[in-house]
């Protein structure tokens, strides 16, 4: 079977206000082969464990995650992902949340969707020009029971429109999805570059993050300003 993997991870919060961060980034990695990626990953997290290399968050934890790793995590986690050598890409889309028009701003699950089937509409679009036969989402987001319903009913709409693949859809918690925790990587570093212009992760990682997708770049008007 001809399976492309989606391991979707956003970075941002739902806070459209001046106390919310600036963006909300959605981001996709694509694989044809995940294990390919999550051995080295776990062979990398039982090389951290002696002598606490791993840092405390991890010692209690025991998965990656780049917003709360140690540096030194972060830089051996950047270093491995850089060097991968498995024909993974990463794409995503990035919004501006001040840009947002105000009508989504109380309708988190609606903006959502939006931003998501920008990025799946071109992550689909490549399953079919790869004529690959099945695609595998997995959302590494932590829903309540509700959402995940209101998501799973979105996204299925979303994936019979534009994938013409048979699929699956998972919500799987990043804690027991390595891949996951690799796409939580790649979304910090893109997260990063557009809110605070740091770009020493992603310049590490930058030849597998293929597309960013602005998609408020248009628009001119911001309906609240920022904190400085």
């Amino acid at each position: 079977m001809n399976t492309l993997y989606l391991f979707i991870d956003e970075s941002g919060n739902f806070d459209f206000s001046q106390n919310g961060t600036k963006f909300f980034v959605l981001t996709v990695m694509s694989a044809t082969t995940p294990f390919e990626i999550g051995s080295p990953l776990l062979k990398l997290r039982y090389d951290l464990l002696p002598n606490y290399a791993c840092g405390p968050r991890m010692e209690e934890h025991g998965y990656f995650h780049a917003s709360e790793d140690i540096q030194q995590v972060r830089n051996n986690v950047f270093s491995l992902l850089s060097q991968l050598n498995h024909p993974l890409r990463v794409d995503s889309v990035i919004a501006q949340k001040n840009k947002t028009n105000p009508t989504l701003h109380k309708q988190p699950l609606e903006f959502y969707k939006i931003i998501a089937e920008a990025l799946l509409k071109y992550a689909f679009n490549r399953a079919i020009w790869h004529d690959y036969d099945h695609v595998v989402v997995v959302f590494s987001s932590l829903f309540d029971r509700k959402k995940r319903g209101i998501l799973k009913q979105a996204f299925k709409y979303l994936i019979k429109q534009h994938a013409k693949v048979s699929f699956a859809l998972y919500f799987h918690d990043s804690k027991f999805d390595i891949c996951n925790q690799a796409a939580d990587y790649f979304g910090w570093a893109i997260y990063r570059k557009w809110d605070s212009n740091d770009t020493r992760s992603y310049a590490l990682v930058q030849h597998l993050i293929k597309s960013e997708f602005d998609i408020f770049e248009k628009g001119g008007k911001e309906f609240y300003d920022y904190k400085k």
